[in-house]
């Protein structure tokens, strides 16, 4: 916004207030010129004076009225001359009032009526008092207006043979300098508010345009795979989870589509040839979906494509797998590719997102292991994949009781310094000799149930730990995941407050991560929950920042400490990931997040990330997940 748009929208705002306070201000002038006339009326012929002098300053209110009408009912939301004549025309009939009002005073001091004088200099500083607040808005107006009302009073008692006239109007001069005095200081104070008012206007609208640009940014980043324009892992997975959980009657199929043989000439020809072919690939695959549809790049050579169920589908899905397969020509050379798809039916194949795709890749797999480039479905042969999933789900439930659940620690270092700052509480599970893999028994114990008496364990098992461990570090904190069906329940909070006090563990060093899938549930509960969370003293992280549902409007209604950076953005720094991590780390910054980068393995991914500010740093490089008692002599 230009200067001069902001002068025009200055005198906008300062006529619309003049014309705001006129209304009460012509209702005084009635009553008031109306009981000053008839209450005392003036002895021929001033008596025909005194009723021109009232018909003429009624006259002018009658007018000024028709104008104030045709301002708010025409004028108001106009622009310039349209505004500057609203001015002009309110000044007059302002300063025409004061005029009649000036001259009127000065007349009723040749009366000699002592209580008519009295009642009369009253009203006038009335008025001149008033008109220093109602038309405050105009500096000149306001000390126009002033004159125009008590100076002819004044001077007619100065002027008057009457010692006591000459008194008054000493007293009435010093009136009128006072009122000249305090018209230019309200002036310059509403002046100064309503520019104020718009600058302020000005940068907010600023800052929101910023805040749009930049959310706009990082949601690219994060959720538009770079390579083809389509989406990424994360995006697909939240927006059919989201389509799931509206939609719940909808029946889909989820297509997993794996190419085959592009190993072979990404390996050969190189990766610039193997991104030609994937970009090439994706269009292909483009073309044969509808708008509705949900496609993404999954990761390296495989996409996924979530469509409705119709009869079609299968000859759909094998007319799909020619199209990819028409050779590709690269450099002048003819490149021949085909295509696997997988396909899993929702609800018929479970009634959540991830199982869904899970068992879309399993039936691809399974497929690739049978006969490539052709279609296959999940089905009653990946029955192995099935039982095992229901044998971990019957151990799960006692897994707690039988000792066979347990933790480790993942040391999170400071930057600035290289000391342990923190460490992550990691679950893990040794079912028959066996470690099962945290991402598949986590996912069995939340589709069944079991994650919030686990949670519940975990957080207290923790804290524990964290007291045994702070007699070696006081300052260490202690970092624990929680998952959406604990951060839903009402009574987490309440939960989670029993344990600190149970185990001792101070709040301050407790921290709590949330991924930024819970921000695709019922947000208002969550606010509430980590509003009561907070209140308790504890800290709250985003884990996995960049790859999922969060924004910056989001960020701000969640009241967050620190923000988590994805791993795969630290591994990914050479090629594309570092412009994410460093805008990841500004915005986190302007909002006073503290930073934690995750998965770092080399110690020049430790120096770029120690140059971009990051202030906190977790990986291998630094210890692997570590039992209490082997991470104990680290803290020392």
């Amino acid at each position: 916004m230009s200067p001069t748009e902001l002068s025009k929208m200055e005198q906008k705002d300062a006529v619309n207030l003049l014309y705001s306070n006129a209304g009460m201000g012509l209702f005084i002038t009635f009553i008031t010129s109306s009981v000053l006339v008839f209450t005392f009326p003036h002895s021929e012929p001033n008596r025909l004076l005194q009723l021109a002098w009232w018909a003429a300053i009624n006259a002018v209110v009658l007018l000024r009225l028709v104008d104030l009408t045709y301002f708010f009912s025409h004028a108001r939301h106009q622009d310039g001359q349209t505004i500057r004549s609203a001015f002009r025309r309110f000044a007059i009939g302002a300063s025409v009032s004061g005029g009649l009002w000036g001259g009127y005073a000065a007349a009723v001091v040749q009366t000699d009526n002592w209580a008519e004088i009295a009642i009369t200099g009253i009203v006038i500083s009335a008025f001149a008092g008033g008109s220093v607040s109602l038309l405050s808005s105009s500096r000149k107006l306001s000390s126009l207006y002033c004159g125009l009302v008590s100076l002819p009073l004044t001077i007619s008692l100065l002027l008057s043979s009457n010692d006591l006239h000459h008194t008054l109007g000493y007293i009435t001069l010093a009136f009128s300098l006072l009122m000249f005095a305090g018209a230019n200081k309200a002036a310059l104070f509403t002046s100064r508010s309503i520019r104020l008012k718009h600058q302020n206007d000005h940068l907010i609208s600023h800052m929101e345009q910023e805040v749009a640009k930049r959310t706009q940014e990082i949601y690219s980043l994060s959720n538009i795979d770079p390579l083809t324009g389509l989406y990424n892992r994360k995006a697909f997975s939240e927006k059919l989870n989201y389509r799931l959980q509206t939609q719940p009657n909808t029946q889909i199929a989820v297509l997993f589509i794996d190419l085959d043989g592009f190993k072979t000439i990404n390996d050969s020809l190189g990766h610039e040839t193997g991104d030609h072919v994937i970009r090439e690939a994706s269009k292909r695959i483009q073309q044969n979906v509808e708008p509705s549809d949900l496609l993404c790049r999954w990761g390296g050579d495989e996409f996924l494509l979530a469509v409705e169920q119709h009869d079609g589908l299968l000859d759909d899905a094998q007319e799909l797998i020619d199209t990819i397969s028409i050779p590709y020509v690269v450099d002048g050379s003819k490149l021949n590719l085909g295509a696997t798809i997988g396909i899993a039916y929702y609800p018929q194949h479970g009634s959540q997102h991830e199982r869904i795709i899970q068992r879309a890749d399993m039936a691809m797999y399974n497929q690739k292991r049978t006969e490539k480039s052709r279609v296959g479905i999940f089905d009653e042969s990946l029955r192995e994949q099935l039982m095992r999933e229901l044998r971990l789900r019957d151990h799960l439930e006692n897994a707690i009781h039988r000792h066979e659940l347990f933790l480790v620690f993942q040391p999170i270092i400071a930057t600035n310094t290289g000391r342990i700052e923190a460490v992550e509480a990691l679950l893990r599970w040794q079912l028959d000799g066996e470690m099962i893999p945290p991402d598949e028994f986590i996912a069995v114990a939340e589709q069944y149930g079991f994650i919030r008496s686990i949670g519940l364990w975990v957080l207290g098992e923790a804290c524990l730990a964290g007291k045994r461990m702070q007699k070696h570090n006081p300052e260490l904190g202690v970092s624990v995941n929680v998952s959406i069906q604990q951060l839903l329940d009402d009574d987490f909070p309440d939960e989670v407050a029993a344990t600190l006090k149970r185990t001792g563990f101070p709040a301050h060093s407790l921290d709590l991560e949330i991924t930024e899938s819970l921000f695709a549930h019922d947000k208002k509960r969550l606010i509430e929950n980590i509003r009561r969370l907070k209140q308790t003293g504890i800290q709250v992280s985003i884990d996995d920042f960049g790859t999922g549902y969060s924004s910056l409007s989001v960020m701000q209604e969640f009241d967050v400490d620190y923000v988590k950076i994805d791993r795969s953005f630290i591994w990914s720094m050479d090629t594309g990931g570092r412009a994410i991590v460093e805008a990841v780390s500004q915005i986190a910054a302007s909002f006073n997040y503290k930073v934690v980068a995750e998965g770092v393995e080399t110690e020049e991914q430790r120096r770029l990330l120690t140059n971009m500010g990051v202030e906190y740093l977790q990986g291998y490089l630094f210890l692997p997940p570590t039992p209490e008692d082997e991470l104990i002599p680290h803290l020392l």
